[in-house]
């Protein structure tokens, strides 16, 4: 794993930002509007969705966006995503 991530420019934050990015690219507009992607660890991709029925077809398009995100950023680098209930709106800056 470490050897793929150097390969990608990358470690923590700057991974993190990556696999953000390529989710923005990988979810469309539709659903780039509805979720936001909140944390990447250890593999895992979490999204904050604002609701269950959201969480749900997230779930559904699962295999889909694990197969985006691999052409994206390389095997391997997402091997999971999972759902968060919370607010999808930005943050004040």
């Amino acid at each position: 794993m470490a050897g793929l991530m150097s390969r990608l420019g990358g470690t923590g934050r700057a991974l993190e930002y990556r696999v953000f990015e390529a989710y923005a690219e990988a979810a469309g507009h539709v659903l780039r509007a509805r979720t936001v992607p909140d944390s990447f660890r250890d593999g895992t991709l979490f999204i904050r969705v604002g609701s269950a029925a959201l969480a749900h077809e997230l779930t559904l398009l699962r295999a889909e966006l694990l197969t985006r995100l691999d052409s994206a950023l390389g095997r391997g680098v997402v091997t999971g995503i999972r759902t968060r209930r919370g607010s999808t709106s930005a943050p004040a800056r």
